[in-house]
């Protein structure tokens, strides 16, 4: 029998609520894609806050929903997880290592996971990235 939970059940059982409110831009994009929104979403778990940005592509229409936002967060922080170093982290996501640019989007998502790693504990943060379906 399975153990995974849906996002929706991970949201539910940990009791997180995210608000997203609408930003010029995406400080972690060095390039725009045209006609994208950009947003800035806060989640809360009891006292708890974590806020992060986050953009999607022009097909998309209103404000992003906490199961997506969330979903691409535990996307990022598996593969950095499943990642001893930089050097085994870029070239799973079409990245030369010589590039500084891969460097810096690498140095961003350590920083973001270790973010949502002590917004979630320990507990929830494995739960998340390895016992939850992500869509």
């Amino acid at each position: 029998m399975s153990t995974d939970k849906t996002m929706a059940q991970f949201l539910t059982e940990y009791r997180i609520t995210m608000a997203a409110t609408w930003a010029q831009d995406n400080p972690h994009m060095s390039d725009p894609i045209a006609g994208a929104s950009h947003w800035r979403c806060t989640f809360k778990r009891g006292r708890q806050r974590l806020t992060v940005p986050f953009s999607m592509g022009p097909a998309h229409r209103g404000e992003p929903e906490a199961r997506d936002v969330l979903s691409c967060l535990a996307d990022d922080a598996a593969g950095y997880e499943n990642a001893p170093d930089f050097e085994s982290w870029a070239p799973d996501y079409g990245y030369d290592t010589d590039s500084r640019r891969a460097l810096k989007t690498f140095a961003t998502v350590e920083k973001q996971s270790a973010k949502l790693k002590a917004f979630l504990g320990d507990e929830a943060y494995e739960q998340l990235l390895w016992k939850t379906e992500r869509e």
